[in-house]
């Protein structure tokens, strides 16, 4: 465990014990009332309209890693639906997190949303919304049940084993080597709905082969905001800082002009891409990773 990860978990620990020393978990949201919290915000998006929502007044709000109001009401504006939902929630840390698809005008896109609530108001909302396109996203029509799965004692790891399980794949990608990144032999990770690990047709290497990850620079701004140890169930996030692109920035012509810099794909420039992960973790090992990401400008972060 990296000295980095040590102090993490210690002062997550450390933050928790006083939470609780001083009664507040108690008077916090059981899962079920995270769960409903996340809905109900859900199903007001495509109403447009959230004044009914239990959003505390200095709430702070973040789209795609920026605090703006614009955008935030601009996005309220356009959603009209959120047809898939795979919702984690974390009593202890007060965290709800959705991995799912929003819809505008019968286009489809990814969509990533994390609430913090104190005292059953919610004092933070973190947003990540990808492009919607016709048939978008289409690995993601129904979540996956196995994350809702409770699993027996006997295969369940601690609070601290598991962010440690988890951060150990944020490891391997930052060293560009699976050795100590604890994933199962028949591990599973799907990135915006695409099978991108042991997929028979395309991807087919398995979860902790990263020796192709050279292009990444970093991986920082890690966070852990949802454990679920009867469900062994983590939800991590982090950016990758990539300086040199793997892919070659081949400039898009503009018949108007000719090739237009600006016209270069994000992911061939340098840039950071936003990753939420979901990691199933059971006997110690990930089993499937359930991913949302997005690329934005270099060095952009991720705004908390």
């Amino acid at each position: 465990m990296s000295n980095s990860l040590k102090k993490m978990i210690a002062g997550s620990l450390l933050g928790l014990s006083a939470l609780g020393s001083q009664g507040a978990l108690a008077q916090s949201c059981d899962r079920a009332c995270l769960t409903g919290i996340m809905n109900s915000y859900l199903d007001a998006l495509p109403l447009h309209d959230r004044t009914a929502l239990p959003i505390a007044a200095n709430a702070r709000e973040t789209v795609n890693g920026r605090e703006s109001k614009a955008e935030s009401d601009y996005l309220w504006q356009l959603i009209d639906g959120v047809p898939y939902r795979q919702i984690s929630a974390d009593p202890t840390t007060g965290e709800v997190a959705l991995v799912g698809v929003v819809t505008e005008g019968g286009a489809r896109g990814p969509y990533w949303l994390r609430l913090k609530v104190q005292n059953r108001k919610v004092t933070e909302i973190e947003q990540i919304v990808g492009a919607r396109t016709a048939g978008g996203v289409p690995g993601l029509a129904a979540p996956n049940p196995y994350f809702e799965e409770v699993l027996p004692k006997e295969s369940r790891s601690t609070r601290e084993q598991l962010i440690a399980i988890a951060d150990s794949y944020f490891e391997g990608l930052e060293k560009h080597s699976g050795v100590g990144v604890q994933t199962a032999p028949n591990c599973r990770r799907f990135e915006n709905g695409n099978q991108t690990s042991l997929n028979p047709l395309g991807n087919n290497w398995p979860c902790d082969e990263m020796d192709d990850y050279v292009y990444m620079d970093k991986i920082k701004e890690r966070r852990f905001p949802i454990v679920d140890v009867e469900r062994g169930v983590v939800v991590g996030a982090m950016v990758i800082e990539v300086s040199k692109p793997k892919a070659p920035a081949v400039p898009i012509p503009n018949p108007g002009t000719g090739p237009n810099p600006q016209s270069i794909p994000l992911f061939s420039r340098p840039h950071d891409t936003m990753i939420q992960e979901v990691f199933k973790i059971s006997n110690g090992k990930i089993q499937e990773i359930n991913v949302i990401r997005h690329d934005m400008p270099y060095r952009w972060g991720s705004g908390w």
